[in-house]
């Protein structure tokens, strides 16, 4: 025997087994990160349908004023003398053609008037392109806030170690994958109805409002759209409905999606508490299969779960120097009676199961033996 392994040998033999096996260890674990968060808020939904019936009732009564259109034309082309006609020819003596002897005067032109009604207000035009900007932002927020809101939690640790105890070559290899995706409740659900039967009838009644006869009107006109800000009127500072109007007009012009969004990938080597903790854990599984492999006596069960129990003791005060024996027997006969409660519970459960299918074994062979009577 060499002299370089004579030393090795006398080195270990003053070391336990564990303080070998940890001084040998050659340990890497790798961790892959994959987070994804989104959360939709449908604050602007709630807006919008509040304010859709202050917009029903603009359009359903639009706003119409007189026009008067005057033009000079031969006398026989005019359609109708009103008075104004009357008034404009005494102001204009050379349209008259002759005065009769009777005094009847005959105009070779006249004025004439043709009323007619008009939607081309400004209060119609800001209604006309309010509804413009709605339809608009209503389609950008429903594809933005597509699909439900979820949580996706995707770690990925792949764990390798190695080591050597008294000339012995120790391996482990763990790969643990952990998924949790969760999908939340819809916060756009409302009452009695879900947020697809909300968006689908506010839709219905944005697009409705496009088949009126304002909309249809204005929209020939081809008028420079109204911008902000918003002109005070005494129509729009006095009418609650164009009050209301105005109010989702500020709303769409200044708004800022609370809708939050996280993601996070990231992939890295971990050499801190992680990774010693998997140390901690190869080492408990190296001290029972060593153990077991030695002998099953019940005295070495009892050498297992000593020397677990130190380890275990030995990594809290690791991670906690101020935790005491009062504190640790707490968490450990906290823990012994979840779990106990927990067997009591499954053994119940498969109590129950097994139960139940020996009541129907039983109930069958009696509905046998009740047939093979009947057929004797």
């Amino acid at each position: 025997m060499n002299e370089k392994l004579q030393d090795d040998l006398e080195k270990e033999e003053e070391l336990d087994d564990n303080e070998i096996f940890l001084n040998n260890i050659n340990s890497t674990l790798y961790v892959k990160k994959d987070y994804d968060m989104k959360e939709f808020d449908y604050e602007w939904l709630d807006i919008v349908e509040e304010c859709i019936p202050y917009i029903d009732n603009i359009l359903k009564n639009p706003k119409r004023f007189i026009v008067n259109d005057e033009e000079i034309v031969k006398v026989e082309l005019a359609r109708r003398v009103t008075v104004e006609s009357v008034i404009h020819l005494t102001q204009h003596t050379n349209l008259i053609q002759k005065i009769e002897d009777d005094g009847d005067v005959k105009p070779s032109k006249i004025l004439n008037i043709n009323k007619e009604e008009s939607m081309d207000t400004y209060e119609n035009r800001f209604i006309f392109t309010l509804l413009e900007n709605l339809r608009l932002f209503f389609q950008m927020r429903v594809e933005a806030t597509a699909g439900q809101s979820y949580c996706l939690d995707k770690n990925v640790l792949q764990y390798a170690a190695n080591t050597q105890v008294f000339g012995e070559n120790l391996k482990i290899s763990i790969d643990v994958s952990d998924v949790t995706k969760n999908v939340k409740e819809h916060s756009g659900d409302k009452g009695n109805m879900t947020l697809e039967e909300r968006l689908r009838r506010a839709k219905m009644q944005i697009d409705g409002f496009f088949g009126t006869e304002l909309m249809q009107v204005l929209g020939k006109l081809h008028f420079e759209p109204v911008r902000s800000p918003i002109k005070k009127t005494n129509v729009i500072l006095k009418n609650p409905n164009f009050r209301k109007a105005e109010e989702l007009w500020n709303y769409i012009q200044a708004f800022e999606s609370k809708d939050k969004k996280e993601k996070e990938k990231r992939e890295f080597f971990d050499k801190g508490i992680l990774k010693n903790e998997y140390d901690q854990a190869f080492l408990m599984a190296f001290i029972a299969n060593k153990n077991f492999i030695n002998t099953s006596t019940s005295a070495t069960e009892g050498n297992i779960i000593n020397q677990m129990i130190q380890r275990l003791v030995e990594n809290l005060l690791d991670t906690d120097a101020d935790l005491t024996e009062d504190h640790i027997e707490e968490a450990f006969l906290k823990q012994i009676k979840i779990i106990k409660e927990k067997n009591e519970a499954r053994a119940k459960r498969i109590f129950g199961v097994l139960e139940d299918r020996l009541n129907r074994e039983e109930k069958s062979l009696e509905d046998i033996l009740v047939q093979l009577k009947g057929e004797k």
